[in-house]
């Protein structure tokens, strides 16, 4: 009798472990893989690699064999689209600096995947890129925009998931492509991504039907670019610059912006347009020698291209200027949007 009431107990005792096992089972939270209000702020804004492709040009000299990233600018500006579900963005993405260059132009479209536990991304292109050139800033043509207007690929979405730090975005392997104009050939794109809430990293591969190289970064590094800040201020200087009279005229301009991921503006009068001869730059940069970052503000003799003299301060300064006498200039962070140059 003894032994069945000791068996008893620990039939019972093992229950209550059992039980409370599956009761902590339960309750353990399941990490939300979507998160979707997080990632639009976190995506909402404009990024560049500016320093990615300095700090490339500066090992190149070291290994010539290096592959130097190209300088990309992205705009990723929400912009509702009346005939598409979801969140929509207007996309932008410009080479070396130059708003003039663009390589590409799409309408994003995000909806949630439950059976996924993902954020799926929708990439359309659109038929007239002229007529949506910088749609962002001019919103009403996207509210009667149809999809007559616009075509996408199936196999090309990209799935976003959080992983609790950052999301991951992907695409199915080998199940985007598309037919080359050029050689007539089928090219396969796997991307893979990650956002967090400063920087947007970009893995763009392409290879053909045999697994040959078409684009993409040979060693598997990804673009990875920081989400811009905007400044806005004023500047100018001497017309002639520092050997010009005192009493010369000024270029000049209350009206700067500028963004802090290496973009270049000129000094010029903002009533005639008269140029300086001088421009002004912003750059995150971490110097080999000291292998600190910090925020530069630099002046360029627009003759050279090059820096003739720049002050460095913190990367988390709001303000910043130079006084040269025959030059000066003082700028802050912009007020609103300031992630948008718009």
């Amino acid at each position: 009798m003894k032994k069945i009431i000791a068996a008893l107990c620990v039939t019972a005792s093992l229950a209550g472990c059992a039980n409370q096992n599956n009761t902590t089972q339960v309750s353990t939270p399941k990490v939300d893989t979507i998160q979707e209000a997080l990632f639009h702020k976190w995506f909402a804004a404009e990024f560049d690699n500016h320093e990615q492709h300095w700090q490339d040009n500066i090992e190149k000299e070291k290994n010539p064999d290096i592959q130097v990233h190209e300088h990309i600018h992205h705009v990723f500006a929400p912009l509702a689209t009346p005939a598409l579900e979801g969140t929509t963005y207007f996309v932008k993405q410009y080479m070396d600096g130059d708003p003039s260059k663009v390589y590409r132009q799409r309408l994003y479209q995000f909806v949630q995947n439950q059976e996924k536990g993902a954020l799926q991304l929708n990439i359309y292109r659109f038929n007239d890129d002229a007529k949506y050139e910088d749609a962002h800033l001019q919103p009403e043509l996207y509210q009667t925009l149809t999809k007559d207007e616009i075509t996408t690929y199936p196999g090309c979405e990209v799935y976003w998931t959080f992983n609790g730090e950052y999301f991951d975005g992907n695409m199915g392997i080998n199940t985007c492509s598309i037919v080359s104009k050029r050689s007539g050939k089928k090219i396969f794109f796997n991307d893979t991504l990650r956002l967090t809430d400063n920087e947007i990293w970009i893995a763009d591969k392409a290879s053909d039907a045999d697994g040959n190289y078409i684009f993409g970064n040979k060693a598997g590094i990804p673009h990875i670019n920081r989400k811009v800040v905007y400044f806005t201020g004023w500047g100018g200087a001497r017309i002639g610059g520092k050997d010009a009279p005192e009493d010369a005229k000024w270029a000049f301009s209350r009206d700067l912006l500028l963004h802090n991921e290496g973009q270049i503006v000129a000094l010029q009068d903002a009533k005639t347009g008269e140029k300086s001869g001088y421009s002004i730059q912003l750059a995150l940069l971490t110097y080999q020698n000291t292998s600190d970052p910090i925020f530069k503000l630099g002046l360029i003799d627009d003759a050279t291209g090059k820096t003739i003299t720049y002050i460095w301060s913190d990367r988390t300064n709001p303000t910043t200027g130079m006084n040269l006498r025959w030059m000066q200039a003082g700028l802050k962070v912009k007020e609103t949007r300031p992630h948008f140059g718009f």
